[in-house]
């Protein structure tokens, strides 16, 4: 009997060439009837699939590696990273490519999990969920050529030709204008680690927009809870002085603001009527409880998408020269801060 190509035998079989590749390698991508299908016309031809000729062929692995930032301590933790994760990866998986999750695990002497996944060219492409990369990644990179990209928390200053990320500056602004045209005076803020540049671009935009309208913002009323929720729920009760009625309070994320919404609820004061409350995020989980929470929306859908058309314009080989989006932002109006006579979307 003539032996057939993989060519031929995925169009007798009705799938791609790329999906006969992972039906005869069990792939856990292909569903167990389509493997079946693929697995039985394979043997009817005699056909043999050579995945290392295929591989040095193509210089393909139909994987791209997701690296998450320094900082993440795991998917509960980090809410918005897990989530543009799985929502990136689950899209990429209907056009038959995986995505590999790649944490910082470096030590002072060693590779770290980045560079060697790098350095083995493992990835057809690379998101970087981080600000920026070290020099040795950045060599490695240069070295090997692999298409990459920063998304979300990226600096949005930066010069990157490949980049993806909100106007981190502009979440403050917003949120510091709102409060003082609703007549506040008096104002706290919750960040995230110190560290992150996003941490420091939202602080900016907030304080820039207290100060254009005269008011600044006491060190002592910034209050640092790495924006985890229990950690604000704490950082809220052990500085509850700052919480009189009258406060305005910017939280950089919103599991931040419900967690100052737990601490104001425990010293009986009310929200918004004792204290206003701004998230950042649009979490899903701020519109679960009473009150609802007022927050400075991320297009996140949006940004998957655009990180879904970048990774099919890299492996797909098209050249693109830049590819730079900073992503405008809006304030949702909900329960936890309304203004007078002002409801719905102020942008």
């Amino acid at each position: 009997m003539k032996t057939i190509t993989s060519v031929e035998l995925a169009k007798l079989a009705g799938v791609s060439q790329s999906t006969v590749s992972r039906c005869l390698n069990d792939s856990p991508l292909v569903s167990e009837e389509t493997k079946a299908r693929v697995k039985k016309i394979a043997a009817e031809y005699s056909f043999q699939f050579n995945t290392n000729a295929r591989g040095l062929k193509t210089n393909r692995t139909g994987v791209v590696g997701y690296i998450f930032s320094e900082d993440f301590t795991g998917f509960a933790n980090h809410y918005i990273q897990s989530d543009l994760y799985y929502r990136i990866r689950m899209q990429l998986l209907r056009e038959n490519l995986d995505v590999v999750p790649v944490f910082d695990d470096r030590t002072q002497e060693d590779q770290s999990a980045v560079e060697k996944s790098i350095s083995n060219r493992r990835f057809d492409a690379l998101i970087f969920n981080r600000p920026q990369v070290n020099d040795r990644v950045r060599n490695l990179l240069q070295e090997t050529r692999i298409p990459y990209i920063f998304i979300y928390d990226t600096n949005e200053v930066s010069e990157e030709p490949f980049m993806i990320a909100p106007h981190h500056t502009e979440i403050g602004r917003l949120a510091g204008d709102a409060f003082c045209r609703a007549g506040y005076e008096r104002f706290v803020e919750l960040t995230g680690p110190s560290q992150r540049i996003d941490v420091v671009h939202k602080h900016t935009g907030f304080t820039e927009a207290l100060r254009r309208h005269g008011f600044g913002l006491p060190p002592s009323h910034v209050l640092c809870a790495d924006y985890h929720l229990e950690q604000a729920t704490e950082q809220t009760l052990a500085h509850i002085e700052l919480f009189q009625p009258g406060t305005a309070c910017f939280a950089q994320n919103d599991l931040m603001a419900l967690g100052v919404i737990e601490a104001l609820r425990q010293k009986q004061l009310r929200v918004p009527e004792d204290v206003a409350i701004i998230g950042a995020d649009n979490i899903a989980m701020g519109t679960w409880f009473h009150p609802q929470l007022t927050t400075v929306a991320v297009d996140y859908d949006r940004i998957i998408e655009l990180t879904v058309d970048w990774v099919l314009a890299m492996t797909e080989g098209r050249s693109l020269a830049t590819y730079r989006y900073l992503l405008d932002s809006e304030l949702v109006i909900r329960d936890t801060f309304v203004p007078p006579s002002q409801s719905g979307s102020i942008k």
